[in-house]
């Protein structure tokens, strides 16, 4: 399979789980509303964790991220902020918004949708990893001193 094809399937598969969400407040009556409280935590804290990823990026690749996990070429690694500590923030910040969501609604089929996001991001993050080490020769150094998505 061609790398332009693996990437639309895969941007296709991480979209069409975002829109699953929404449908998934429909599918059943039963209601986890104890959730409720940790559902906006972790959207609180993935935005701050998406706000502050998207800062480290920005100050070191003048570039605008993007969903893709395509490496660019012209950007730089960034080992700097929020990046020191974890390899993929914003797919940890995504992870971690799909969770908030999840209990928000408090849905079993909300629920099985986190965690089927949280496999994809997992799988995606090690695709994504195989074409940084391409790119990267350091990346091995920087991926044995950080964790993949939390420190």
């Amino acid at each position: 399979m061609e790398i332009a094809k693996e990437e639309r399937i895969i941007m296709a598969i991480q979209w069409g789980l975002w829109c699953l969400f929404p449908l998934s407040a429909f599918v059943e009556q039963v209601r986890y509303t104890f959730l409720k409280p940790l559902g906006y935590l972790l959207l609180i804290f993935s935005f701050v964790l998406f706000i502050v990823a998207n800062k480290a990026h920005g100050s070191t690749n003048k570039l605008k991220l993007n969903a893709s996990p395509m490496p660019n070429s012209s950007a730089k690694l960034v080992t700097s902020g929020v990046y020191a500590y974890i390899r993929h923030p914003i797919y940890s910040s995504f992870i971690q918004m799909s969770f908030g969501i999840a209990f928000l609604i408090g849905t079993s089929g909300s629920i099985a949708l986190a965690i089927i996001s949280l496999i994809f991001y997992y799988f995606k993050s090690i695709y994504e990893e195989k074409l940084l080490i391409q790119n990267y020769p350091d990346y091995n150094q920087y991926k044995e001193r950080t964790g993949r998505f939390i420190p």
